[in-house]
């Protein structure tokens, strides 16, 4: 079938077909990993950014144009996942900013669109490197804009996606780690996936007549403390209107209530506040706009009185003034970041990157006026950020890259200090002074540095890049430890991963300080996964 312009409905079909082609493919994309190292998450990452925007699209199945961008949108901005994910989800962003006000979807319109995405993409990353999906996408909008003349979507994209795979295969000449790891960028790679899938639908190759996005329960459960309610009725729902302003509904309905997250664009807003009286909150709504959907309310106390049967109910407590929300994985190492002052931990790390909701419902629940993040991990940074721009209170990220990172700064934490901006001063100016060192695995075979590295080699990273390689995890972790060593360093803390005994972490410990009589060695249990060893000098 030949398309010469979308409806809405074929808009929402077509773009709910890139999620299931990637899907297909999502492994691929895992495993163009520049590192043979477990993180090869690039392609899990994309596609639940591409499913949280088909969930919000599938909701739309009878609105407009703009209501399926809007969706698309929102829906990518609050599933967005890892470095690549929040990129896709700023690439949909500008993209649905593109198409909201058509009436119908030609080629001259969808090619403007996509060069809003890239656009809104290349803002979004503070230092834009070529060689990587903002290439791709960028070399994709460029040949759209050449062709936004032809008679079809179907001949538009199929140039589309040419250009995509040409910009593609170009990637490694351009990032010299791609070519020495011999692969194409990863991102760019599902970008490409998500383009075919459009380019399927059109040509009749892809249907999503019975596709149902993928249903990802809550990160979180918002527990719930009678004593502490001070509103009664949780209240949720979606908000179509023209020109909405966020920042009218954070004012006014800051007033009902607390709890309080908006989040959406222009033409669609997602609410949820807790409130005493949601019949305020709906009417002030519909003054703003002209339709509301999925609308939710629950009475919170009856359901806790169902659950304790009426427990007394203590005072509500009082929000304190700074709180920490910080990523980790391991019940040692939750446990270890909790007793050194981390109100919220958000589960997550190496393969396992939090979703800017994620980190949104971490915000809302910590009972504290103004936030401080810390990611601890490269992967999981724009995420952050991301949340940090659309919460409803003050939030400072701290650019921590690592484990030790995200001690170091917390152990910097005051929690009375009033003055964010030298409480953010203070937690990051150590992070330069420890080195990080992790001990792991490759995952497959590969060359590195001209180095052979054979599939299960254990693998020493010293701040990322890999350094010592060996057959034993002692073995492997004392070579890194001797190179990553300097006549500054005085302690050396062990983090014992869940995959490596604990008396062979303690065995390791005792054979450091007999080397080192000078340095101070301390060992914890981190129980982290994907890391035997997470080192830390200092």
């Amino acid at each position: 079938m030949k398309y010469n312009a979308l409806n809405a409905e074929e808009l929402r079909s077509m773009l709910m077909a890139g999620a299931l082609v990637l899907g297909r493919h999502k492994e691929e994309v895992n495993s163009l990993n520049v590192f043979p190292v477990p993180d090869g998450d690039t392609g899990t990452n994309m596609n639940l950014t591409v499913e949280a925007a088909n969930r919000e699209m599938a909701k739309e199945k009878t609105a407009g144009i703009k209501q399926v961008a809007d969706a698309l949108s929102m829906g990518s901005l609050m599933g967005a996942r890892g470095n690549s994910g929040v990129i896709l989800s700023q690439i949909f962003r500008g993209l649905a900013r593109g198409l909201a006000e058509a009436e119908s979807i030609t080629p001259g319109v969808f090619a403007e669109a996509l060069q809003m995405g890239v656009d809104t993409a290349y803002k979004a990353v503070i230092k834009p490197v070529e060689g990587t999906i903002l290439t791709v996408v960028k070399g994709a909008a460029r040949e759209a804009a050449k062709h936004s003349r032809a008679e079809s979507l179907n001949e538009l994209m199929e140039k589309v996606l040419e250009a995509a795979q040409r910009t593609l295969a170009r990637t490694p000449e351009q990032l010299p780690v791609l070519k020495q790891a011999g692969v194409v960028d990863a991102g760019g790679k599902g970008l490409c996936y998500i383009f075919q899938g459009w380019l399927d639908f059109l040509q009749g190759r892809q249907t999503v007549e019975d596709y149902v996005p993928a249903v990802e329960g809550p990160a979180y459960h918002e527990g719930v403390d009678e004593g502490e309610l001070e509103y009664k009725y949780c209240t949720e729902f979606l908000l179509l209107g023209d020109d909405l302003d966020e920042e009218v509904f954070r004012r006014e309905l800051g007033k009902q209530g607390d709890s309080l997250v908006v989040v959406g664009s222009s033409g669609l807003i997602k609410i949820h506040v807790h409130t005493n009286n949601p019949g305020l909150v709906l009417d002030f709504a519909l003054s703003q706009g002209s339709e509301l959907q999925d609308i939710k309310i629950d009475n919170m106390k009856y359901q806790h009185r169902e659950i304790l049967a009426l427990a007394p109910e203590p005072p509500p407590a009082e929000a304190k003034l700074n709180g920490v929300v910080t990523v980790a994985a391991g019940q040692g190492m939750v446990e270890i970041f909790k007793s050194i002052g981390a109100d919220y931990i958000v589960p997550g790390g190496q393969t396992m990157n939090p979703s800017t909701e994620d980190f949104l419902q971490a915000i809302k629940e910590t009972n504290a006026q103004r936030i401080i993040i810390l990611p601890n991990n490269g992967n999981i940074l724009m995420a952050a950020k991301q949340a940090a721009e659309v919460a409803e209170k003050p939030v400072v990220v701290i650019p921590t890259g690592t484990i030790p990172q995200g001690l170091t700064a917390l152990l910097s934490y005051s929690p009375e200090e009033e003055s964010l901006e030298n409480l953010e001063a203070a937690m990051g100016e150590g992070l330069s002074q420890v080195k990080t060192g992790q001990v792991t695995y490759a995952v497959r075979d590969s060359v590195f540095d001209g180095q052979p590295i054979a599939e299960g080699s254990i693998l020493g990273l010293a701040e990322g890049k890999i350094v010592e390689v060996g057959v034993e995890i002692e073995e492997t972790a004392l070579g890194l430890i001797e190179k990553m060593l300097d006549q500054e360093a005085e302690l050396i803390t062990l983090f014992s991963g869940e995959d490596f005994e604990y008396k062979k972490a303690e065995a390791l410990a005792d054979l450091l300080r007999a080397k080192f009589p000078h340095l101070e060695i301390e060992l914890h249990p981190g129980g982290q996964p994907v890391y035997y060893l997470i080192i830390a000098i200092e």
